[in-house]
């Protein structure tokens, strides 16, 4: 009798909770009189790259909860500082996002390319986490990073990589762990769109790229360029053959990471109100498929707002130790 009572108790609390339940980035959760016309999610790098890929396929999704347009807005230059800029000189009313790398939001500041820090920023969600992979042109003098090793330690600072960014930004950062390990310097060469980069691959204008496998998809099933290592722990399963950066000593692999930021000082209720639609989109199935498409899935990406202000300032503090160390760290305290 006991046991009926309390199942019969737990349907009416069950049955009270549903009447309160409002699905997750519905429009009763929308703040009042927001939105009520288009929104613009700045991109800092060109087209075709990853932060742009990244951008048009969650905002997709965002404006089927938002019923308004979501559009997104290319803003190359200075690495991704003339995006950032951009953001910062628009009113923080949530009509203006930031959507793309977020790396450079945490370095630009540290090396003095801006005047604004991280913490001018509001984080709304990480949505994922990438694995940067170096790249050769196919057919061209390297075969394998081996290769690539012996030829940089011939030519010390010659042997030239590109890189999408600063030539001392995020990307030489995320290189360093492995041109340690191996001992070589190469010079690093920075571009402001992937297209760029990969054409001057292609063209021999550089010998190596550090790149991401989903910006590249089309390159690498062309057989135009072949990966020789992965920035990872373990080895990636639709590239069995490439090698890791831990298998030549490195002792950590970061990746350059993609999520959602507005301007410091916008409405707390319009900042939840980003973080549900946003979080809603990165489940979508259709999201979920663009992620496994562009091997997006090889890491965990997502992180809340909460959680993704953690990380900013864990990163921050991390980027600093390098910038320091390599004589970039131009702040002032």
């Amino acid at each position: 009798m006991k046991r009926r009572q309390g199942g019969w108790c737990l349907f009416i609390v069950l049955m009270a909770a549903s009447f309160f339940y409002v699905p997750f980035g519905s429009a009763a959760d929308k703040p009042k009189d927001y939105p009520t016309r288009s929104i613009e999610m700045a991109v800092g790098y060109g087209a075709g790259g990853g932060s742009d890929l990244f951008a048009r396929a969650v905002a997709a999704e965002v404006k089927k909860s938002t019923k308004v347009p979501l559009v997104v807005v290319n803003k190359p230059g200075a690495g991704g500082v003339v995006g950032m800029e951009y953001i910062q000189g628009q009113p923080a009313d949530g009509y203006t996002l930031w959507g793309g790398s977020s790396t450079v939001i945490v370095t630009a500041g540290l090396q003095g390319t801006s005047k604004h820090q991280y913490t001018d920023f509001e984080p709304i969600i990480r949505a994922q986490l990438d694995t940067m992979m170096l790249m050769v042109k196919a057919g061209g003098k390297y075969k394998t990073i081996q290769e690539v090793i012996a030829d940089a330690k011939a030519r010390p600072g010659q042997q030239t990589w590109g890189v999408v960014g600063l030539a001392t930004g995020y990307t030489a950062y995320i290189a360093d762990a492995l041109v340690g390990a191996v001992g070589i310097t190469p010079k690093i060469i920075p571009f402001d769109q992937a297209g760029r980069q990969h054409a001057a691959l292609l063209g021999g204008h550089i010998d190596v790229m550090m790149e991401e496998p989903g910006a590249t998809v089309s390159l690498v099933e062309g057989k135009k360029v072949v990966p020789v290592v992965i920035f990872a722990e373990n080895r990636a399963k639709p590239f069995p053959n490439v090698p890791t950066t831990y298998e030549l000593g490195a002792k950590e692999a970061l990746g350059i990471y993609r999520g959602v930021v507005v301007k410091k000082g916008t409405p707390p209720e319009i900042v939840r109100y980003l973080e549900e639609v946003f979080t809603a989109a990165v489940n979508s199935p259709a999201y979920k498929k663009y992620e496994q498409e562009s091997f997006l899935d090889w890491r965990k990406g997502y992180m809340d707002s909460k959680e993704f202000a953690a990380f900013l300032k864990m990163d921050a503090e991390r980027s600093t130790e390098y910038f320091k160390r390599t004589g970039v760290y131009q702040i002032k305290k």
